[in-house]
């Protein structure tokens, strides 16, 4: 809280000493996000370092008003005045952009909150993160949407080398990437708007194109597109997988990928228990999509799924469902239900042992196939750079994603005459347009039509004439 304190100078006025008065009050420090910055790094959710400042003034009249205004203006600024207005409009876009990232906190997934920061440190920062709010103009905006239009050198992750190679290669930003740097940015002033820094968002003269070099291909390029494998490309994947690189349990997990439309995030956090199999063999069963896992910094972060429609049964088909039995029974050493060791909270399918871990194990590292880890699930990242990508080559089928996995199960599904409805249900998509827009193609052609169609009308062939409302006049007519 802001206090006055007043003393004597040297100088003199008729005699007597003039005094001043000094508001002091104290305000935290700040980092460079314009985070509050912890006294104890150890404590960072405990007390914040702050740092005394005054003003002096020659009257107690200013000192007391000053004083005022910094005690009704502690937590947080709002614009009432034309010059409350200018102090608001002076702060920077980062400070504004904290204050937007605070207001996040409990409406999104941590995990998106997070991917919202690093793109504004990646994107928006440097551009215009210390320029004050009010003096970014619609011609700042431009530069910046030609900034991240424009071909720029293709970022290098080699981390081992002292002296990296400098890239050479022009590479263009994917839509997927500039679009969530521009609304963030977009946000952030809206939020400026509402706090009565600006009076209007100047994005709004500013627009981002519907498309850009990155989503359209480059000159004698073809644009990428989906590219799902047909079921004999992934029997012939999953085979290779299994004899030739000798990792069974990751020709499975592909398989499994393939024929149940899973993302790679659901099927790293599938456990044990969430399949339902029937006990005979050749019977169907159906696996419980309810939580995704993704590695961070050598650790799990555990979430749900990307939407709540994502939360689902996907039905298992019964040759899937023998393999998993089979899987479970025999090689899982926590999947079999009548065993002491069973325990559904483990991961579905196992993770790997890197070289030194499987040394410190007693594991002969020269097999791939014991170099399973139980304890962790598998990463997809790891699967399709190991086995999947080698696979493709070594068969000479074209380039695939490992989302492309998801695409062959629906594409299968549909072409097989499943209604998409019901597809769209086993995708986990949001909306069923979504699975109509991405996938209008390979939709049967009946589906979709009526089931009990109408028939064409047609007149009776004798039909009696329509009786006449004229009434005669001079006798019968006709």
């Amino acid at each position: 809280m802001a206090y006055i304190r007043a003393h004597e100078t040297t100088a003199k006025s008729r005699g007597k000493a003039i005094k001043r008065y000094e508001v002091i009050w104290k305000e935290p420090v700040l980092d460079e996000m314009g985070l509050p910055v912890p006294a104890d790094p150890a404590q960072p959710s405990g007390r914040k370092k702050t740092r005394a400042r005054q003003e002096s003034f020659a009257t107690r009249e200013d000192a007391e008003a000053r004083r005022d205004e910094l005690n009704a203006a502690r937590h947080h600024v709002t614009a009432q005045s034309p010059s409350e207005m200018r102090k608001l409009g002076d702060q920077s876009l980062t400070a504004f952009a904290h204050r937007y990232f605070e207001g996040l906190v409990g409406t999104v997934k941590p995990r998106y909150a997070k991917e919202v920061q690093s793109v504004y440190r990646r994107y928006v920062e440097g551009s215009l993160g210390n320029k004050p709010v009010a003096a970014i103009t619609a011609a700042d905006l431009r530069r910046f949407r030609a900034e991240l239009l424009s071909p720029r050198p293709k970022r290098s992750y080699d981390t081992r080398s002292a002296a990296p190679a400098q890239p050479t290669e022009m590479v263009t930003l994917a839509r997927t990437t500039i679009k969530p740097a521009w609304e963030c940015l977009q946000r952030i002033l809206d939020l400026a708007v509402v706090d009565g820094a600006i009076p209007s968002n100047p994005m709004l003269s500013a627009k981002l194109p519907r498309s850009n070099g990155a989503a359209s291909a480059a000159p004698g390029e073809e644009p990428f597109t989906a590219r799902p494998m047909t079921a004999q490309q992934i029997g012939a994947v999953a085979d290779h997988i299994r004899s030739e690189l000798r990792r069974p349990i990751d020709a499975l997990a592909v398989t499994f990928a393939a024929f149940t439309g899973v993302r790679a995030g659901e099927l790293q956090g599938l456990n044990v228990g969430d399949l339902a199999l029937g006990p005979m063999a050749g019977s169907g069963g159906s696996v419980r999509v309810q939580r995704t896992r993704r590695p961070v910094c050598g650790s799990w972060e555990t979430g749900t799924p990307k939407s709540r429609k994502s939360r689902r049964k996907v039905p298992v088909d019964g040759w899937l469902a023998d393999d998993l039995r089979t899987y479970l029974a025999s090689v899982h050493p926590h999947g079999d239900e009548l065993s002491a060791d069973y325990d559904p909270d483990a991961p579905l399918f196992p993770g790997r042992h890197t070289r030194a871990s499987a040394v410190a194990a007693g594991i002969d590292v020269r097999d791939p196939a014991t170099m399973y880890r139980w304890d962790v699930p598998l990463t997809c990242a790891n699967v399709y750079r190991r086995c999947l990508q080698p696979a493709l080559v070594a068969l000479n089928l074209r380039h695939s994603r490992w989302h492309d996995l998801r695409h062959a199960f629906a594409v299968m599904s549909l072409s097989a005459g499943e209604h998409y409805m019901q597809v769209s249900k086993w995708l986990g998509h949001a909306s069923y347009v979504t699975t109509l827009t991405v996938y209008a193609d390979y939709i049967a052609e009946n589906e979709g039509g009526k089931q009990a169609p109408l028939t064409r009308p047609t007149a009776p062939a004798d039909r009696a004439p329509a009786p006449s409302n004229v009434v005669p006049l001079f006798g019968r007519l006709g």
